[in-house]
């Protein structure tokens, strides 16, 4: 997903992007509901209002960077979420944090760093778009954290279509101002995208009923790999020596994290 929506954003913005995706998603919903003639039924609305908006959020900051940076370094920086989720997970939902969490936080932050100096020196400066991507995965972890507080009274296809237009009603401002007209491959990768989030989020979304953020955080860890590789050897990507020990430093603080969080 990530790779196709990096090649949908050469000419026209990633909020843009971001805003298709979401209505793919959206008219996925109802789709559903019509044809399993399943009416939504949200119950709380607060925590789905909360997820809804810290989900938007979260995804406008990533498909903007993501058109202004390599496909791996935008996804790595928002991937660094589970470190964040556990922390939030901790705060409000009364799980337990490891001391060893904070440690592998450390190890995480380093791996950051690195990857922020390198890619962005390799890039001739890019750090305000690293900065939004690191935002974004902040902002992220909060919102899975909404997901499974939600999970515990809502489906996963209630879950899902508030998230959806929460993140049409975020997009579609900066969206329509900047609009230009897909041409037909344009629109091919941009269904695309909508298309196979549509699946992978309602997917997570049903998992995280019985997973924890911490375990799924791990697995998580695969879509960093699979887009560095892709950008790197597809598109050429600049991935320096530099960058490349701190994603490894990151992934392994991340994964750490998670695993720690998972066995508390």
């Amino acid at each position: 997903m990530a790779y196709a929506a990096k090649h949908a954003s050469h000419r026209i913005h990633g909020s843009q992007v971001a805003l298709v995706r979401a209505a793919v998603g959206f008219t996925g919903v109802l789709l559903q509901s019509t044809l399993r003639r399943v009416p939504l039924r949200p119950v709380r609305w607060s925590i789905l209002a909360l997820r809804g908006l810290l989900g938007g959020v979260a995804v406008l900051g990533y498909f903007v960077a993501l058109a202004n940076l390599p496909v791996g370094t935008a996804t790595l920086l928002t991937f660094t979420s589970p470190v964040f989720s556990a922390i939030f997970s901790w705060l409000f939902l009364r799980e337990r944090l490891l001391a060893a969490t904070a440690v592998a936080l450390g190890v995480a932050s380093i791996g950051v760093t690195l990857v922020i100096h390198g890619q962005g020196k390799a890039l001739g400066g890019a750090y305000g778009w690293q900065a939004i991507a690191l935002g974004a995965a902040v902002v992220s972890g909060a919102a899975v954290t909404a997901i499974r507080a939600a999970r515990r009274t809502d489906g996963t296809w209630e879950i899902f279509a508030v998230f959806s237009f929460a993140t049409i009603l975020c997009a579609a401002p900066l969206a329509l101002t900047r609009w230009i007209t897909p041409n037909p491959v344009e629109w091919g990768l941009l269904l695309f995208v909508g298309t196979i989030s549509l699946i992978a989020q309602v997917l997570m979304t049903h998992a995280l009923r019985v997973v924890d953020a911490s375990t799924s955080g791990i697995m998580s860890q695969i879509t960093v790999v699979v887009s560095i590789a892709l950008g790197h050897f597809l598109d050429a990507d600049p991935f320096p020596p530099l960058a490349a020990g701190g994603a490894l430093l990151t992934l392994a603080g991340v994964s750490w994290a998670a695993r720690t969080a998972a066995r508390g």
